[in-house]
């Protein structure tokens, strides 16, 4: 996790984040829903066949983000809530289809404190993403206020430019993280976001000291 965070100029995805988060999709909007957003989104290739559950690199990062605007688009309002449903359905496939990737095999949670969990959770989710990419650069940091999760190369928001932080998804990953390390729903929400010009997509899990 001492990585020099630097500013990406191009990276695509590992199969596996993309599938996730079609798959999530489809749990949380239907199988029809998820066609529309795959059309809304330009990509349907995957209507029917997700990418393949590995490690290779495939979508790019702004596939990804064509996604989360289809969603938003779908749902206009309620686009947020939507999205923080997909991501934490997101985060649960990974869990299942990626275990082993996370370092979650034979981890004694139970015997963790509590916000020691939180921490360890946080630690490996953004370990594994950088160990399947090297394009991909994310820090976690204690504050005063909690943990702050900070994705410098975040993929939600992947070329917009926005008034308000959009990336709603990977807030409902972190959110669902911590919960399923702990048991307690933190409150999770995003500070700063890439597409209002910050350098990172930062995530601030209130009360974990």
């Amino acid at each position: 996790m001492a990585r020099e965070c630097e500013e990406p100029k191009y990276w695509r995805l590992v199969n596996a984040i993309m599938r996730q988060a079609i798959l999530a999709i489809e749990e949380v909007m239907g199988t029809r829903g998820l066609n529309v957003v795959l059309r809304e989104a330009g990509l349907e290739r995957y209507i029917g066949s997700p990418p393949p559950d590995n490690l290779e690199l495939g979508a790019h990062a702004s596939e990804y983000a064509a996604l989360n605007q289809a969603v938003l688009s779908f749902y206009g309002r309620a686009g947020k809530g939507m999205l923080r449903r997909i991501g934490r359905a997101s985060f649960r496939y990974g869990v299942e289809e990626q275990a082993a990737l996370m370092g979650l095999v034979g981890v004694g949670l139970k015997l963790m404190p509590q916000k020691t969990r939180a921490r360890f959770i946080l630690n490996q989710m953004a370990k594994a993403l950088m160990d399947t990419n090297d394009d991909v650069c994310i820090t976690v940091e204690q504050t005063e206020q909690g943990l702050v999760y900070s994705d410098y190369s975040c993929a939600v928001c992947y070329g917009q430019q926005t008034a308000n932080p959009i990336c709603h998804l990977l807030g409902g990953s972190v959110s669902e993280a911590v919960r399923w390390a702990t048991g307690r729903d933190y409150q999770v929400r995003e500070i700063a976001c890439r597409a209002m010009g910050a350098r990172a997509c930062s995530f601030l899990v209130e009360g974990v000291g």
